[in-house]
Formats: structure tokens, C-alpha cells, sequence
């Protein structure tokens, strides 16, 4: 400290010539320069030290920035962290959109989270002792009398009654306005209406604040919106108490206006007592005032005038902003829809029998219980509203004692704690991919409204008092008046919507958890063969959990959960980050990795490029050219009678068709002709398995700090990698865009449509690149080495299938490769059901990708009664399904393409839910039909031309634990030539 004040008087006398100057610059720049340290070493301190802490997502300052766009900013931090921190000096405010959060801290641990000091300092000069502000004693003593008095049907008809009054003027005002053809601040309009209706229920006064005629009234009207605007602005403030204390700025404007509104309401308690004293009847006693002040009779020691204010701006605020301004919402939404205005006002019209002749009173006499319990899409498009745009976007709470959040995070004593109903209707976890579409019939089932959880749909607190369902009258006018009809009747129900919102969630059943069948340490002992060992699990528990310091990992073999987390609830599971910081480093942004708008990006562009006709007949053409020169090299082993490792020739081979089909680049490494294409093979082939490895090797990101052991490895691998991918992207960048370039043949490979639709980030099309060839290359190589490897099992198989494939071609013994290879049309490959059985075979019991992992985004249940939780890893097992005997029956572990087929010899689809090879539902392999042409035409051309046989019938053959299922160290074969192209060493495969 000595030292900054040493600087900073140095730099005074620097570009000071008197030494005053000198200490005043020093007065000015010190306590700034001071103030910024300190909230640099609390920042500091609490990103270092609270490990258990929810993520900091940036200071408290950050928020006045952002002020005019706040619930969006804290929209956009929700999208990244569901529980965030924003720091300041004095205290931290937690944010969270985690519904298991929301139902911990509004009911589970309810008497934990209270307004507190922090927002009663803020908020008692506006709304004193109210009831949005107090806890305890107080506010149980205004909630008793308040929810008695909401009850009662004397304040039910009176209300009714009111409501039924101001209605009639307020379609009066838009008629007016109608008929002229002027544009009216509908907002501002809702707002005088209901203040108008509040005040008249509320405490027997009509205001006229709609007319315009009421001086006072505006006076008021004008005070209350002032002071609730620069009461907000205190919690982006810190100066506020200063401002207040010195009487400057907003907080003099707001003493200014507390002054009018405490003259007017005193004022108004003072004539309602007096006019009580004079009457002798209930006359008078049916508003909320009237009501009260005889409760204070009974004790006014506490009932104080001061007490009956705080009442009554508490009451406003809930009855008059709330209902105003989400009816507001409600008309934009619906401009913004005009087929949905139109449906709203059909039902509308249908259900209370009303034509556009009879009169305000006649129509409103309509609206009953019954005639709006018949409004359900109404009721349905109210709540939509509620969603995207609540009342409250943020309610914050006060910790007062440490406490830990379902999500694991912890809170510490005076944090405030903060859900937000705005960010929470946005999240895409919780309400799907359209969560930012307006989108009523998300509420309805066979037509009929069903309610969400409070806890999820949280424009209601859980314990707050709601406004009564009569207050709709007001709104019933409108719909009188033939001009403004269409708009008018969509704000019909909106409290009745309220109303039955407010029903109490059903008592949750207490969750089950999947038996722990051990945990990750043991998928580490038993790596080599992990989806044995999972296998084996499976059969004990169809779905079970292994335990991990940080998470459950839930494993499933069950078809109907498999379905549920693919399809059902498709935006509950996803990568998540979990999988995202394993797979970034080697795949990172690629469709394999990524959720939300990167993935539909992606998934967009590439399932347009892989249903044109031009890719497909581009991608056979290379398909039938590559197996031709493997079928050479092939044909020189069997000449030679020499052992070749088919896997790695497929490996090559495939790798030199996706480089072709996706990026126009003739790699040639099955000739081995490219060293720099050899070197990134093998580094590709490595760093998936050292990804993979990842999963449990708990020490892996240490390990990557230190640079140390596989991580190193993985590290160097990627970087050939890299370099050879970005020579590719500058190569081909630069052939695109050189117009003397071939313009027919530039458009047919990937790379350069991705490069046409202006795609041109380097390390986006790296990305992209990577995860085309771990699709494309290791999932059909693999699936033909295993296909290969089963038909030498099963010699007689092999016959069948090489039987099929000549009567399909109809082509000559002798016949060259590349003219048998070109033979392979869509007619014929259509044609041979069998080797596509065959195929489908190989792939159930070997499947490329056996176990595919996601990340619960929100707690759930599957349908097999179990819980899973936020943040468990939830992994389907193709690899194990396959065995499963409750799926595939008995011979579940025979390889038997016969299941596949029909009477008639056609193949025959099973649900994708049940034989999971290409995963389903919106993350359904793009890449199906584009892998079953290459493996058949593959297939086709080389079972037509030699016969396989095992080098050493006795050896074991195993896969390597990696992402993909590879054959640990190759498949070692003999090949053997078919009639016509026999060679007398031929001879011994038939011994």
C-alpha cells in the first residue's frame, strides 16, 4: 500500500506543477486504484479458493453495463452455467435456472431463503413493511389475513362487479381510438385500467387514471412507477446509500415521490376511517381497505396507518404491473402470431355462444366459471406468455445459513440467491429446442391445458398469494366490440390461468436409483476388455451406475430407455461438457462433440450435402475405384500366397475414399505412396485412443498440465494432425477459388461445398474434417474387418453371400476389377438382401461405435422407474445389446443374418431403438445409406474374386478399446482366388 501511494504521488508531481494539484490527483486516482485491488483479490480469492462455490460468471458491475439488457445477459450466462455467481465487495449473488434448484429454495429448505436485510434496505422506503419485503412474524401475519381475505365471496362479487365496470371503459377508449384509426400505447392503456380496478377493489376509491380525470390519481400513478423503476436501480448501485444519505441524484427524486404517494394514501386511510365511523352497515366494507382497517381495530397497536400503507403499495404492485404488463406481452406475442389470434378468438366465440351484436354487460354476463374452462388453448397461450415473458423476470432471496443446492453447489450465509423466471423459459434443457418459440400447444394434451411444475414454470412463486380469477372481468369488455375483437378476446382468461396455476404440485413420489454395479476404477482394470466386462453387467442389470468421484455413469441396455434419451426427451441429454472437454482436443467443435446451434448448424448443412444426387453418385464412383486397387493388392497377396492384415488395408482404403469424397484429395495411402498420409493415419488412430483412455483416467487433465505420459503423446499426434489438415484447407481453399479450376468437378467433394456456402474459419473446417473421417473411415473399416472376420468363422456364409453377389452382377469369371467394381449399381446392390443382412449382422454384434455416452441435463426419470440426476453421464451399449437374450432372444450371440430377413429372403428393419449401430432420433447417422453402399460394394467385389480364410484358425481375435471397435492388432488373412482366376497354391483352402 506504502508503494501505491508512493507511485501515485510521483506521477501527481509529474504532471503537476503545484503540490495541492499534486494531492489532489492523488486523492482522486488512490481510493479508485484501492477499490479496484480489492475487488481484484476478492475476485481472486473466490476463484481459487471455493472450489465447491457455483462458477463466477463476472462481477456485480457487470450488470450495470449490461443494465438496459439485463435479463438478457443473465439469459446468455444461464445458456453456460445453470448456477453462476456475480461478486461485489460486500456479499456474492448466486443466479440459478437449475429447477431442482428452484424447488430446494422456495420449498425443500423454504425457511433458509427470505428476503433479508440486503432487499429489505433496498426496498422498505418504497414498499416498508409489506409483504413482498418482510419474512417471519410479519409476513405470516399479512399472508393469514390477505389469503382469508382472498377467499371470501364478498370481496369475489364486489371485485367482479368492479372489474365488470372498468371493463365497459376500457373498450370504450379502444373503440374511440378505433374508429379514428389512431394508434394507441396498449401498455399504458392496461396499465390505467387495472390500476383504476385495483384501486376500486383495493380501497373503494375510483381513481379515473384511464379517463385522465383524476389530478391526484396521475400525480400518484406518475410517483409509484418512478420511485419502482429507481428502487430497481438500487441493485446495480452501490453508491445508492451516499446518493441517499447526501440527498442527490434518484434517491432525491425518490423521497420527492414517496412524499406524494405517502400525502395521497394517508389521505385515503384517513377519509376510508371516517366514512367507516359514519356507516352502519356492510356498505363500504367490501374493499380490501375497509377490510383491513376493521382487523385493526382489533389491534392497533401494530395495524398502524404506517403498517395499512405498506399494505396498500404492495398490494398495487401485485394487482396493477403484473396483470398490465403480461397481457401486454401477451398482445405482442399474438400480433407477432396472427393465426393464433384468430384460433384464441374462435374459441373464445364457441364457448360463451356470443355473436358481435350484444352489448359489453350482455357478453360479460357470459364469461363464467364454465365458459372459461372451455378456453383451454387461451389458457394455454396465456401461460406461453408467462413463460417467455413472467411478471418477475428475477426474485432474489437471502441465504441465512450455509446450505448446498441439489446441484452440488455450495452457499454460504447472506449470499443472495436468485432464480430467474426469464432465463429459465429460454433454456433449451428445460423446454427443448424450441424453448424461444412461442408455442401454446406445449401446454395442451388431447387438447386440454396441463400444468408444469412451479419449480420449472416459475412465473409464480411457489407460497405467493395470487390474484383473484374475477379480476378477468375487466378484461371481458373488450371482446364487445367488433373492431378490436380479434385482439381484444386473448386476454379472456388470464387470471383464471392464474387461478389453476396455483394448484399445489403433487407430492413427489421418493426417487430410485439404478443399482451400482461397481465403479469407474473398475472399467480401468478391466480396459482391455471393457465391453466384455460391461456385458457381463448388462446381463446382471439391464441399466446400472458406476460410481466416479465427481458424477454417477449410468450404463443402459434397456430398448425403452435407449429410446426415452434418443428421442423422448431428445434435449435432456446431450454431450455436455463432460464429453465436450474429453473429445475437444482431438475433434473439437464437430458435430460428434458439440449441442445446441453448432450441432443443428452442422447437422443442417451436412444432411443437405448427403442427400444430394451429386454426392451419392460422386462418392460410388470413388467407392468402385478404391476397391479396384484393393483388389489388386489383394490378388497379389493370394498370387503370392502371402498373409496380409485385411483391417489395415480397409483402414487405407476407406481413408482414401472419405479424403476423396469429402475434401477432393487423392491421398493414395493404401500404395503407400504419401508419408505424410501414413504419419497422420497413425497419428488419427492413436489419438483416438488415447481420447478414449480419457474416460478413466480420472488424472488426465493433470496430466495434459504436466504434459506428461499419453497426454504428451496425444499432444505431439495432433499436431501432424493439424498440420496436415490445415495444408489440406489452404490447398483447397485455394483450388476453389482459382476460377481456371474445373467449375464441374470443384463442387462434388464436401470441403468445397462447405467452402461454397462461406464457410472459411480454418479451424471450424478442421473440425468439421476430423469428425467426417472418424465417421467415415474407422466406423466402415472396422464393421468390414469384423464382417470379414465372421464369414471365415463361417465359411459356409461366406459361399452364400459370394453366391448372391455373382447372380446379382451377372458378370463373367475373369472379369477385370475395375470393370466388376463399376458393375455395382443401386439396381444391383439393391439386389443382395443377404450380404445387407449380413452386414446388419456383423454390425449388431460388432458395432463401430460401442457405447455411446450423453450428459443429463436436468434430473429425470426413465421409463424403467428409475431416477438419473443433473450431470450424470447416461451411456447406451450397443456392443452389449447386441447379447442381450431379452432383446434378440437365445441365439442373441450367434452370428445368424437369417434374423434379418423374411419368407421372402427381403431384409427386414428393426427399430432403431433395439439395434442402435447408427444411434436414433435426431441424432440419427446421417451416414446410413452412404455406409452400406461402400461396405457392399466393398463386400461385393472382393468375396466375388477370392475366398478368406484365418492365417492361424486358433489364434484369439479381440478389439482395442478405443472409440471405435478396432481388431487389436489386425486381422491376419489368406485370400484365395474364385474360379477363373484360380492358382494352384489356391488348392489348400480347401483342405
Amino acid at each position: 500500500m506504502v508503494v501505491i501511494v508512493i507511485a501515485f504521488l510521483l506521477i501527481g508531481w509529474f504532471f503537476a506543477t503545484s503540490f495541492y494539484v499534486m494531492l489532489l490527483i492523488g486523492a482522486i486516482i488512490l481510493p479508485v486504484t484501492v477499490f479496484g485491488v480489492a475487488l481484484l483479490l476478492i475476485y481472486i480469492r473466490e476463484l481459487i479458493m471455493e472450489k465447491l462455490r457455483p462458477p463466477i460468471a463476472g462481477l456485480i458491475f457487470s450488470q450495470l453495463i449490461h443494465f438496459n439488457t439485463l435479463f438478457d445477459y443473465h439469459t446468455s450466462l444461464a445458456r453456460k452455467y445453470p448456477t453462476y455467481r456475480l461478486i461485489m465487495p460486500s456479499r456474492t449473488n448466486v443466479y440459478t435456472v437449475d429447477p431442482a434448484n428452484v424447488e430446494h429454495i422456495l420449498k425443500t429448505n423454504f425457511s433458509n431463503y427470505g428476503k433479508g436485510q440486503y432487499h429489505y434496505g433496498i426496498m422498505k422506503d418504497l414498499f416498508g413493511d409489506g409483504i413482498f419485503t418482510v419474512d417471519g412474524d410479519k409476513w405470516r401475519h399479512q399472508r393469514k389475513i390477505a389469503s382469508y381475505e382472498f377467499s371470501t365471496k364478498i370481496l369475489r362479487d364486489f371485485s367482479t362487479a368492479v372489474f365488470r365496470a372498468n371493463a365497459a371503459k376500457l373498450v370504450a377508449k379502444v373503440s374511440e381510438t378505433a374508429a379514428l384509426n389512431k394508434m394507441i400505447d396498449f401498455q399504458d392503456t392496461l396499465r390505467k385500467s387495472t390500476f383504476d380496478s385495483i384501486f376500486k377493489v383495493g380501497f373503494g376509491v375510483v381513481l379515473n387514471s384511464l379517463s385522465g380525470s383524476d389530478e391526484f390519481g396521475n400525480q400518484f400513478t406518475k410517483a409509484f412507477d418512478d420511485s419502482n423503476f429507481i428502487v430497481y436501480w438500487r441493485y446495480v448501485d452501490l453508491f445508492w446509500k451516499i446518493k441517499k444519505c447526501l440527498n442527490i441524484g434518484l434517491e432525491a427524486s425518490l423521497k420527492r415521490n414517496i412524499k406524494v404517494m405517502d400525502d395521497f394514501i394517508f389521505e385515503l386511510i384517513r377519509c376510508k376511517r371516517e366514512k367507516m365511523k359514519t356507516e352502519k352497515n356492510d356498505e363500504g366494507k367490501e374493499d380490501i381497505l375497509s377490510r383491513f382497517l376493521i382487523e385493526s381495530e382489533k389491534d392497533p397497536e401494530n395495524m398502524t396507518d404506517q403498517y395499512l400503507r405498506d399494505i396498500i403499495l404492495n398490494f398495487i404492485l401485485a394487482g396493477r404491473d403484473s396483470i398490465a404488463n403480461t397481457l401486454t406481452w401477451f398482445f405482442y406475442v399474438l400480433c407477432k402470431h396472427p393465426f393464433l389470434q384468430e384460433k384464441i378468438a374462435q374459441e373464445v366465440k364457441q364457448a360463451t355462444k356470443a355473436d358481435g351484436n350484444i352489448s359489453i354487460e350482455e357478453f360479460t354476463e357470459r364469461i363464467t366459471e364454465e365458459a372459461m374452462d372451455k378456453m383451454q388453448y387461451l389458457h394455454a397461450a396465456l401461460t406461453e406468455t408467462l413463460r417467455l415473458y413472467p411478471a418477475i423476470p428475477v426474485d432474489g432471496k437471502n441465504s441465512y445459513e450455509d446450505d448446498i443446492l441439489p446441484d452440488g453447489f455450495k452457499i454460504k450465509k447472506g449470499d443472495g440467491v436468485n432464480y430467474m423466471a426469464y432465463a429459465m423459459g429460454r433454456m433449451t434443457y428445460i423446454w427443448g429446442d424450441d424453448a424461444e418459440e412461442f408455442r401454446p400447444e406445449r401446454w395442451l394434451e388431447n387438447g386440454v391445458f396441463r400444468p408444469e411444475s412451479l419449480f420449472k414454470f416459475t412465473a409464480f412463486q411457489y407460497h405467493r398469494s395470487l390474484p383473484l380469477p374475477a379480476i378477468t372481468m375487466e378484461l371481458m369488455g373488450f371482446l364487445c366490440n367488433p373492431i378490436s375483437l380479434a385482439m381484444a378476446v386473448l386476454a379472456l382468461a388470464v387470471f383464471f390461468a392464474i387461478f389453476t396455476l396455483k394448484r399445489s404440485p403433487e407430492k413427489k413420489k421418493k426417487k430410485k436409483y439404478h443399482p451400482i454395479a461397481g465403479t469407474v476404477f473398475h472399467q480401468l482394470l478391466n480396459f482391455k476388455r471393457l465391453h466384455h466386462y460391461m456385458t457381463d453387467l448388462a446381463f446382471t442389470y439391464k441399466t446400472y451406475r458406476l460410481l466416479s468421484p465427481s458424477r454417477s455413469e449410468v450404463y443402459t441396455a434397456d430398448p425403452a430407455n435407449v429410446e426415452y434419451i434418443l428421442k423422448t426427451n431428445f434435449p435432456n441429454y446431450g454431450k455436455g461438457w463432460h464429453n465436450y472437454s474429453i473429445l475437444k482436443d482431438l475433434l473439437g467443435d464437430g458435430i460428434f462433440t458439440v449441442d445446441g446451434d453448432k450441432w443443428r448448424h452442422q447437422r443442417k448443412v451436412s444432411s443437405y450435402e448427403f442427400s444430394t444426387r451429386v454426392l451419392r453418385d460422386f462418392s460410388s464412383v470413388v467407392f468402385q475405384s478404391n476397391v479396384a486397387k484393393l483388389a489388386r493388392i489383394v490378388s497379389e497377396a493370394a498370387t503370392s500366397s502371402q498373409i496380409m492384415d485385411i483391417q489395415d488395408l480397409f483402414m487405407k482404403s476407406t481413408l482414401d475414399s472419405i479424403f476423396k469424397v469429402a475434401f477432393g484429395v487423392e491421398l493414395d495411402s493404401m500404395c503407400g505412396s504419401s508419408e505424410e498420409g501414413a504419419c497422420f493415419a497413425n497419428a488419427f488412430d492413436d489419438s483416438s485412443a488415447m481420447t478414449l483412455w480419457r474416460y478413466v483416467d480420472t488424472f488426465w487433465k493433470i496430466k495434459r498440465f504436466f504434459n506428461i505420459g499419453p497426454e504428451a503423446a496425444l499432444r505431439k499426434n495432433i499436431k501432424v494432425i493439424d498440420a496436415f489438415v490445415y495444408k489440406l484447407i489452404h490447398s483447397k481453399t485455394k483450388q476453389v477459388r482459382n476460377p481456371q479450376h474445373d467449375l464441374t468437378m470443384k463442387k462434388e467433394d464436401i470441403l468445397s461445398r462447405f467452402l461454397e456456402v462461406n464457410e472459411t474459419d480454418p479451424k471450424y473446417l478442421r473440425d468439421i474434417i476430423l469428425n467426417f473421417i472418424i465417421a467415415g473411415k474407422d466406423t466402415t473399416a472396422t464393421t468390414l474387418s469384423w464382417f470379414l472376420y465372421m464369414l471365415c468363422k463361417h465359411p459356409l456364409i461366406q459361399e452364400k453371400v459370394a453366391q448372391e453377389v455373382k447372380e446379382a452382377t451377372k458378370v463373367k469369371d475373369n472379369t477385370p476389377f475395375g470393370e466388376l467394381a463399376a458393375s455395382m449399381t443401386e439396381e444391383v446392390l439393391d439386389n443382395m438382401q443377404y450380404l445387407h443382412a449380413a452386414l446388419t449382422e456383423t454390425l449388431r454384434l460388432y458395432p463401430a461405435v460401442p457405447v455411446d455416452a450423453k450428459i443429463c441435463f436436468s434430473d429425470d426419470t426413465l421409463p424403467d422407474g428409475f431416477s438419473v440426476r443433473k450431470g450424470d453421464m447416461v451411456s447406451y451399449q450397443p456392443y452389449a445389446m447386441g447379447r442381450m437374450r431379452f432383446i434378440w432372444g437365445d441365439d442373441a450371440e450367434d452370428f445368424r443374418p437369417e434374423r434379418w430377413l423374411n419368407e421372402d429372403g427381403v431384409f427386414q428393419q428393426e427399430s432403431p431403438f433395439k439395434f442402435t449401430a447408427f444411434q436414433a432420433g435426431p441424432r440419427i447417422c446421417l451416414g446410413k445409406e452412404f455406409a452400406y453402399r461402400q461396405m457392399k460394394i466393398f463386400s461385393a467385389v472382393l468375396l466375388s474374386c477370392f475366398r478368406f480364410k484365418l492365417s492361424d484358425e486358433n489364434k484369439a481375435v479381440n478389439y482395442r478399446t478405443m472409440i471405435n471397435l478396432h481388431i487389436d492388432g489386425g486381422l491376419h488373412l489368406r485370400a484365395f482366388h474364385r474360379s477363373g482366376n484360380e492358382n494352384p497354391k489356391d488348392a489348400q483352402y480347401l483342405s
